[in-house]
């Protein structure tokens, strides 16, 4: 888990190159399941681009491997967890967790 929190942020840094705000917020969704929110101000992802994010080897950054994020989806989901990304291009982009409690 450390690794996903580590590259979601990560990502979050670098779509902000002029500075911004990262909010992470933590809420329980109900008795069984916790939802983790990470929100930033950066310049966001396209809904094509969108679709793609999570694949091998696929990448929006000019330096990327397309591995971080694929890593992350798995790593979510061998936590019996989801994963999902909703972004707006120049308004920053939001990655929910969401896992369950035991």
């Amino acid at each position: 888990m450390k690794q996903v929190f580590i590259n979601i942020l990560k990502n979050a840094i670098e779509a902000m190159p002029s500075g911004g705000e990262i909010k992470v917020e933590l809420r329980k969704k109900d008795n069984n399941h916790i939802h983790i929110q990470i929100i930033d101000e950066g310049v966001g992802i396209s809904k094509e681009r969108i679709k793609h994010l999570g694949e091998p080897f696929y990448s929006i950054k000019e330096d990327g491997i397309g591995l971080g994020l694929m890593i992350c989806f798995n790593i979510i989901q061998q936590h019996k967890g989801t994963l999902s990304i909703e972004s707006e291009v120049n308004k920053g982009t939001s990655v929910e967790i969401c896992l369950p409690l035991d």
